[in-house]
């Protein structure tokens, strides 16, 4: 009987853990520059390519959790909070999910200009 309370408290926790830690979004990490394509071995050009693809999905994956997010702090305001507040929330929101799609142009368009000029090689 011990062994069961004990196990239900740690499943308990664990999900409550799990809960919390789902609610913080973390931008993700930006990969490295690419390889200079004028000088670049093919498998480093795919390399790239895959932390860049990897990068954007991260990205957008970013951008769900800060919606689902948006929604929670709306509503934690309660449904007396007034207009304002929730559109400085939706604007810091919003601003984060800019500033990660534009982190991702930024890394796919870097990559596509060491790629054209890795075909023309």
């Amino acid at each position: 009987m011990k062994l069961a309370k004990n196990f239900c408290l740690a499943v308990v926790l664990s999900l409550g853990c799990a809960a919390a830690m789902a609610a913080d979004c973390v931008a993700p990490k930006k990969p490295a520059n690419p390889p200079d394509g004028k000088k670049a071995t093919q498998e480093e050009m795919v390399v790239a390519m895959r932390e860049s693809k990897q990068f954007d999905a991260d990205v957008k994956a970013y951008q769900a959790c800060l919606n689902t997010e948006t929604e929670e702090m709306i509503v934690a305001l309660g449904v007396d909070a007034k207009p304002e507040a929730i559109e400085r929330v939706k604007s810091r929101q919003n601003k984060k999910a800019d500033d990660a799609f534009e982190d991702a142009t930024k890394v796919a368009d870097a990559f596509n200009v060491q790629l054209r000029a890795f075909k023309t090689k």
